[in-house]
Order: C-alpha cells, then sequence, then structure tokens
C-alpha cells in the first residue's frame, strides 16, 4: 500500500512540538522527529515559558527545518500547539508532545495513507507505553475510532495524529478553556471525529512516555479524580453546544464516567483505609 502515491506527491508536514523545561526530553524527541524516513517537514517548537536550556538543545540539532519559539507560560500545552498551527506553513500538520517519540516510518506511513484515502482527514497509530525501565501496550486504549467510541475512550494518541491543515483552518484549533484543561486533547478529537473519518494504522508508530512526570490513574487522589471526571464532562457540553450531537448521545456516556467517578473515589478511600493496596 504505503509508497505508491509519493512518487508523484511530496506535501510539506508541520510537525508542531510544545515544551515546558524539559531539555533532555526535548532532544530525544527531536531526535526522533528528524530521523524520520520522511524529510519533507518543518519542526516548530514552542517552549511554555522562556527557557535557555530547551533554545540550546533546539540549535544544537543544527537542522534548518527546526523553527523554535519562546512564549509565556500558559499553563498548558494548548497555547504553545496553537501558536505553532499559527506558524505552520504545511499542507498536514502532525503533533508531538515533548516526552513522546516516533518510530522511523510514522510519517512516511501516514502521509501516504491520508494521500490514499482522500476522504479521510486524520490519520493516527497505536502506541507504546515506556518509561525508564520498559515498554509496554494497553490493548483496550487501542483500535478504530469514530465518534461514538470516542465518547467512551479515548484511543487517539495526540503525539500520533497527522491531519489535514484545511481542517484545522475550518473548524479551529485546541481549546484554551479552563474549564476543558488538560482535556484539550480530548476535546480536540472528539470535534474533529465529528466532522471527519480518522485512519487507523494498526502499527505501533510513537511511543508515549508514562514515567514519573505524568499522572496515572492510579496516582489519582479524588480531587484529581473528580477535576479529570469535570473536565470530560466540559468536553462533551462543548461537542453538544457546537451541535454535532444531540443530548440524548451524551446520556449514556455521561452515566459511564459518573460510574467511573464512583468507582475511582470508592477506591481511593479503600486503600487509604489500607483495605486495598495498590
Amino acid at each position: 500500500m504505503y509508497g505508491v502515491t509519493m512518487k508523484d506527491r511530496n506535501p510539506l508536514i508541520s510537525v508542531i512540538v510544545p515544551t515546558h523545561n524539559r531539555p533532555l526530553f526535548l532532544k530525544k524527541t527531536l531526535l526522533s522527529i528528524i530521523d524520520q524516513s520522511y524529510g519533507h517537514i518543518e519542526i516548530i517548537v514552542v517552549s511554555n515559558g522562556i527557557n535557555a536550556e530547551n533554545k540550546k538543545i533546539a540549535e544544537e540539532m543544527k537542522d534548518v527545518r527546526i523553527c523554535y519559539l519562546d512564549q509565556e507560560n500558559s499553563g498548558g500545552p494548548s497555547s504553545p500547539r496553537n501558536r505553532g498551527i499559527s506558524k505552520s506553513k504545511g499542507e498536514y500538520v502532525a503533533f508531538c508532545d515533548d516526552d513522546d517519540l516516533w518510530m522511523p516510518k510514522k510519517l512516511e506511513k501516514q502521509v501516504n495513507a491520508l494521500l490514499e484515502n482522500p476522504e479521510y482527514g486524520l490519520c493516527y497509530s497505536k502506541m507504546l507505553r515506556f518509561n525508564c525501565e520498559k515498554e509496554w501496550s494497553v490493548p483496550h486504549e487501542e483500535g478504530p475510532a469514530d465518534l461514538k467510541s470516542l465518547l467512551y475512550i479515548n484511543t487517539v494518541p495526540i503525539s500520533s495524529v497527522l491531519m489535514k491543515k484545511s481542517l484545522l483552518k475550518r473548524y479551529g484549533n485546541f481549546s484554551e478553556s479552563k474549564k476543558i484543561g488538560s482535556s484539550e486533547d480530548y476535546e480536540f478529537l472528539l470535534r474533529y471525529s465529528a466532522v471527519t473519518k480518522l485512519y487507523f494504522i494498526d502499527e505501533y508508530l510513537i511511543k508515549y512516555w508514562s514515567g514519573g512526570s505524568r499522572i496515572t490513574e492510579n496516582q489519582m487522589g479524588i480531587f484529581r479524580l473528580a477535576s479529570y471526571v469535570s473536565q470530560i464532562f466540559a468536553c462533551y457540553n462543548a461537542l453538544w453546544k457546537s451541535g454535532r450531537v444531540k443530548l440524548r448521545s451524551l446520556f449514556f456516556p455521561v452515566l459511564y464516567n459518573a460510574n467511573l467517578l464512583i468507582k475511582g473515589c470508592a477506591y481511593q478511600i479503600l486503600m487509604k483505609m489500607r483495605i486495598v493496596k495498590l
């Protein structure tokens, strides 16, 4: 399948990398992007908080395709992603968080998939989780996605996404709403799953950092868990207000997440009482 259309077209891909005070992670991430088999790219690194070390890492790459931008810390990745999008010149846009890694043929496989299947506006893949000691997969986080499935669980890693920039111009960038908060990628994917088909590549094309700097569900306290679910409900509300789903379509997803909140809170209480252990 792959490699047929690429003989005829070589579109520019803009890779947006938001970063915050993690130069060593950033270096590994940039190397995985620079080493892509598909080379017609621009890499827009946006530091969310002015950081001389981040800038130094970008400059040490000595790659003319890298554009480095500083900005005041906005508190989340939406603002730097949006700034990167505003500076992008590519026909396609890809996103990669500063602690995730790409497999060498990620972009090549994805751009071919979109070129050969023009009815799809966004392409994504499976991810391998990793930390300092191991790599592993989580099967329930994988698989084909559409709006209906995404209302229950997000199986689209944002660092795996490649999409048409024309869609971004029409349907908007990442939400910077405080109510949506750190679920900005989920709201973004819900919105786009309502307006375009999502092409799934059944391969592990990215590695997703799952070390100590990211909060896992098992590490969430009751307050954080409640905050997380409230952000999910804010994503549902934004989707409903857009007119792209009817209220009845959200009934069961809301019940599903409310049930998760109740179970999660009960688990945290039992854990604090030492009735159960991690």
